[in-house]
């Protein structure tokens, strides 16, 4: 959620700042803006800035700009304030002496906005991003200096915030943490401050990590890094990336969503690329564990819920899921003896983060796995594993969602001695989805799209291994075709959802050949005896399904794939209401606020 971009070095900025944002753009936005210095103006206001609404077109919007080596970048998703060019970053100072930008939320704001207003200070627009711009200038009366302005302006806010400003004179920027990712990247002669590695990952591999409550700075050609609470000087680390997969391009696609619902042939295989000597660390310490607790949200939720199942199921472990905003509750549970397994995909949502600060904080040990390679859950952990998914730039996670669980399933089986049986089941079971990916599944699932779009409510029911893959199941569908989609576990059919079931209500039976399906069928048969059009997801065809998708056969790790057809179907929905699958309304990749 939001993005920042800053650059300084020999290139274009301008140009280099848009393709960095567009590498931000699986974030989430709603509007963009670019800043540049003109070091030949001799006027009053040296920075340039262009800001739009929608999407980031291509460079030729940029000819407003002039040429410069310096800049900065942002792209917005809006929380004060409308979606409008007023409201889109970099915002001005009154002197223009100075743009900022900013990832994250003062939650003081109004506070510090009535008290600058009564100090004579003037608002154009609506966000509490200026607030900050505003508290800097209150700052530089006294202080003086913009650094030390900034670092003043920073104390007083409350909130998870990031902040990045670019001073006209052309030789300094100034960028600081809390909460909201910010890594600086060091080529030759250039540097990129950003959200993320994955921005400037086809220009450099060398990186400096900024934590909280650290401020980085640009001042005439050198990088100095300072702890924001003492004003002290620290140390520069520049740290070696290791970058998998730096290309980000459709490769023939129409959309980013069904590549990488495609490249799930590749990644559950890239997931389990662990030998048993770089899990036996995270091993041992499930082994010593009173409690192993998994805890995400979203569809990071499902995941760990997932791995939680597969602790259980096949480890006999006691592993409790946690929402990671729902954690309050068991701060005082907490011990040295208990495990904490987070799940992300970009390894930089908040609510994760801070349940993880939480259980810390009481003497948890922390693993966990995502799928962005420096980013600050990693940094935090213990046992920090990466999902090996590649840049995964749809908003809504479909292949990082399988390689997440097929990672849990390979600790949950090595736990008690089948590594080799697990990597076995799961290269099975990827060379099946090989072929599985064909026309006639397509076909398949846009003709089924096709009966169904007109209906605004449908259901999903799973039970045992594909009871969270339901939950996924109808979140995807909700976040990418708007429709109400719910996920129920079958055995709640007789305890009340069954009121909902009506004549033609699509239901979607996930029924694996596993101990559960004479139950899944037995649930068929009561919601079709209300009247829903059933349709089956699984391994053979029944008579009780009105129509059916089959899913691969997997000796009993089912649940892996099973959320594939569900995956399409979301993604055939949205073209059908002609909604953007790579970009729903609302979201962010990367929730980076509470």
């Amino acid at each position: 959620m939001c993005g920042i971009f800053g650059y300084i070095g020999k290139g274009d900025a301008s140009q280099i700042i848009v393709n960095g944002l567009k590498r931000l753009e699986y974030r989430g936005y709603d509007s963009w803006g670019v800043a540049v210095v003109d070091v030949n103006s001799r006027s009053d206001n040296k920075i340039k800035i262009i800001k739009k609404v929608g999407a980031i077109g291509d460079l030729n919007e940029l000819t407003f700009l002039p040429k410069s080596n310096i800049g900065l970048g942002h792209t917005r998703w809006a929380t004060h304030g409308g979606v409008t060019t007023t409201n889109a970053h970099p915002h001005y100072a009154s002197d223009n002496s100075f743009v900022l930008a900013q990832n994250g939320i003062v939650e003081n704001y109004q506070d510090l906005k009535k008290d600058l207003i009564t100090k004579g200070h003037l608002f154009k627009s609506q966000t509490d991003t200026e607030v900050i711009v505003r508290l800097i200038e209150e700052k530089r009366k006294t202080l003086h200096d913009l650094r030390k302005s900034a670092r003043a302006a920073f104390l007083e806010l409350k909130g998870r915030n990031t902040i990045i400003l670019m001073a006209s004179s052309g030789e300094q920027v100034i960028a600081v943490r809390n909460g909201s990712p910010l890594v600086i990247g060091v080529g030759d002669g250039e540097y990129f401050f950003a959200s993320d590695t994955l921005s400037f990952a086809d220009k450099t591999d060398q990186a400096i990590f900024i934590n909280d409550h650290e401020m980085g700075e640009y001042f005439k050609n050198e990088i100095k890094l300072y702890d924001v609470d003492t004003d002290k000087t620290l140390p520069v680390k520049v740290s070696k990336l290791d970058h998998d997969d730096v290309t980000i391009e459709k490769e023939g696609f129409k959309h980013f969503m069904l590549k990488e619902i495609v490249e799930q042939k590749y990644t559950i295989r890239e997931a389990i690329q662990y030998s048993e000597a770089e899990l036996k660390p995270l091993l041992d310490a499930i082994g010593k564990a009173r409690n192993v607790y998994t805890i995400g949200a979203g569809t990071a939720n499902y995941a760990a819920s997932q791995i939680a199942y597969f602790l259980r199921k096949f480890a006999n472990i006691r592993a409790i899921e946690l929402k990671s905003y729902e954690v309050d509750s068991f701060e005082k549970l907490f011990s040295a003896k208990d495990l904490v397994i987070a799940v992300s995909q970009s390894g930089e949502t908040a609510d994760t983060i801070e349940a993880v600060e939480i259980a810390k904080k009481q003497g948890c040990k922390v693993a966990s796995i995502v799928n962005m390679v420096g980013s600050t859950l990693t940094r935090i952990s213990d046992y920090p594993y990466f999902s090996r998914s590649g840049p995964e730039i749809c908003v809504a996670s479909t292949k990082a969602f399988t390689a997440q669980i097929s990672w849990g399933l390979l600790v949950a089986k090595s736990f008690v001695g089948n590594y080799q049986e697990a990597r076995n089941l799961i290269s099975d079971l990827t060379t099946k989805l090989e072929k599985y990916f064909d026309d006639d599944l397509f076909k398949h699932v846009k003709q089924l799209t096709k009966k169904i779009v007109n209906n605004e409510h449908f259901f999903v029911l799973g039970r045992g291994q594909n009871y969270y893959i339901a939950l996924e199941a109808a979140l995807k569908i909700k976040e990418i075709s708007y429709k109400h989609f719910e996920g129920f576990a079958a055995g709640e059919l007789k305890h009340g959802v069954i009121a909902l079931i009506e004549k033609g209500t699509p239901v979607f039976i996930i029924a694996s050949n596993d101990s559960d399906k004479d139950n899944m069928l037995a649930a068929t048969a009561e919601v079709k005896s209300r009247g829903a059009y059933v349709i089956g997801i699984g391994q053979e065809n029944n008579e009780l399904f009105d129509d059916f998708i089959a899913t691969i056969d997997t000796k009993g790790i089912d649940s892996l794939t099973n959320v594939i057809p569900f995956q399409l179907l979301s993604y055939y929905l949205a073209l059908e209401l002609d909604r953007n699958p790579d970009k729903p309304r609302n979201l962010a990749k990367s929730v980076t606020v509470k």
